[in-house]
């Protein structure tokens, strides 16, 4: 395929991008990696079009394709810091934009971005301050509203004695305290897990397809393993289009 044929697919996918229609555009980009695997602009669209899908796994990967075949290129690390922005990972996010200004410091767009992660980690350093006050307090405030209507609404209250009324107060705000911190750590793991990768549904088709080309040039193997990443999600996204 020559250099033109690759701009076509690559322009088609531009397109699709304009369109919004992300799904098509990774097919148009994924058919151009094939045939050209060193071409990091393809790798960074098309990384792109996996981020607005939300498959944050294959665009992180591509991003960092991207960087590999052009460590000079700022615009690699701004798609490695979108996707860890959009899971969340706010910290590493600045590193790859912070990254990304040293190569382009006059960059508004990644000024921007910076300033906006801060605020975002500024906040989100907030929130997980004040949660454990706020979720305890709720907790006390429960167990406060049940003592209170143990004493008063039924005839003989259920728990007389003072030590156990505050035992059961402490209890309800413990509770909520622990709360506050699984919630944290659950709401940490889910944001991993954005970042995993998803299940090879064609896995076999996939293995036999690298087994078959094993003995082609680097630059063969190179195009291959782009054209893998999308690995059972392309198949997907083509019978889809077929529909």
């Amino acid at each position: 395929m020559t250099a033109e044929e690759v701009e076509s697919l690559k322009n088609q996918g531009n397109d699709c991008v304009r369109r919004k229609n992300f799904a098509e555009a990774v097919i148009h980009y994924t058919h151009a990696i094939q045939k050209d695997g060193k071409n990091h602009v393809l790798y960074s669209n098309r990384s792109l079009a996996f981020l607005k899908l939300q498959q944050f796994y294959y665009a992180l990967e591509d991003a960092k394709e991207t960087i590999k075949l052009q460590p000079y290129w700022a615009k690699g690390y701004f798609r490695k810091g979108e996707v860890h922005f959009a899971v969340g990972n706010h910290e590493t996010a600045l590193l790859s934009y912070e990254q990304a200004f040293k190569i382009e410091p006059s960059d508004k767009d990644l000024a921007e971005a910076i300033s906006k992660t801060r605020k975002e980690m500024t906040t989100a350093r907030k929130e997980d301050a004040r949660r454990p006050w706020v979720w305890g307090g709720a907790g006390l405030f429960l167990g406060l509203l049940v003592v209170v209507c143990d004493q008063f609404i039924p005839q003989k209250p259920a728990v007389q004695s003072l030590i156990l009324q505050i035992l059961l107060v402490a209890v309800f705000s413990g509770l909520a305290l622990l709360g506050s911190y699984a919630y944290k750590f659950i709401h940490s793991n889910d944001q991993s897990a954005l970042l995993e990768p998803p299940l090879d549904l064609f896995g076999d088709n996939t293995q036999k397809e690298s087994e078959s080309k094993s003995s082609e040039s680097t630059g063969s193997q190179r195009s291959d393993k782009g054209h893998r990443r999308g690995g059972g999600m392309l198949n997907i996204l083509e019978k889809n289009q077929e529909q």
